[in-house]
């Protein structure tokens, strides 16, 4: 099958219109060859996803984070993405990425996460595209609610911050790195706020302004997005080969 009818199928579900601005989603690497030997999707692009695409044969990779997301004017090979790119170059490997495409859309990434969370009523906030808040079927003390983030996402650890006493209700939802939505949802109806990449400083505003925040970490809010591809994958192109990484990590360590 022809790398462009896998790829132009899949952005009728994710059209590359949605993305952010700043976003770099799309082609990243064109594959040597236009016929797909094997699909591997992944979180992130790193030296481990080549070799794991290299021995299972796939010349193609869709992820959900873009290899390259800023403009490069010099390519050195002995640091990443460059040599992440030399590589899949070298290979014949072609690189796509479904990113805030994938995080917007209805069926992406922020919807699977409220339906992983079982909510309802899912309300789309239109200026803040990603965003989703939902309800839960009843009310949870934080800590509570804390321990079932953690069960649902299969997290070992994570961060949380309670401002406030309030029954957790309403679930304000974003994957990835949207801390920053702190700034510009103060006005909305919610109980929490359920993302990844909480900085210091933003900590300290969530808490002065008393909004009960839980960090579950960029990669366990967007680790879902493989599942993703590849259902929608498998609902039409059912006898091609497609691979789920198994080579996605969280880059750092708890003790």
């Amino acid at each position: 099958m022809e790398v462009t009818r896998l790829i132009d199928y899949l952005e009728a579900y994710f059209p590359l219109s949605l993305q952010e601005g700043w976003d770099n989603s799309g082609l990243q690497i064109s594959p040597q060859e236009s016929s797909i030997k094997g699909v591997l999707l992944s979180l992130d692009v790193n030296s481990q996803t080549i070799n794991e695409a290299i021995k299972l044969g796939c010349n193609l990779i869709v992820s959900h984070h873009p290899l390259l997301f800023s403009s490069t004017k010099k390519i050195f090979n002995d640091f990443y993405p460059y040599n992440v790119l030399y590589k899949a170059i070298q290979k014949g490997i072609g690189v796509y990425a479904f990113h805030t495409n994938l995080d917007i859309a209805e069926g992406g990434l922020n919807d699977y996460l409220c339906n992983l969370l079982e909510l309802k009523d899912i309300e789309i906030i239109e200026n803040k595209r990603p965003l989703r808040i939902g309800r839960l079927n009843r009310g949870l003390d934080f800590e509570v609610f804390v321990d079932y983030v953690k069960e649902k996402l299969s997290c070992d650890a994570i961060k949380y911050i309670k401002a406030n006493d309030r029954l957790i209700k309403r679930v304000a939802v974003c994957s990835g790195s949207c801390m920053e939505l702190v700034y510009e949802i103060l006005d909305l109806d919610f109980d929490v706020f359920l993302s990844g990449d909480l900085k210091h400083h933003t900590a300290i505003f969530a808490k002065e302004s008393g909004i009960n925040v839980v960090d579950a970490t960029h990669y366990h809010t967007e680790k879902f997005s493989k599942f993703i591809l590849k259902d929608i994958i498998k609902r039409k192109f059912r006898e091609l080969r497609v691979f789920v990484s198994e080579s996605d990590y969280l880059p750092w360590d708890y003790r």
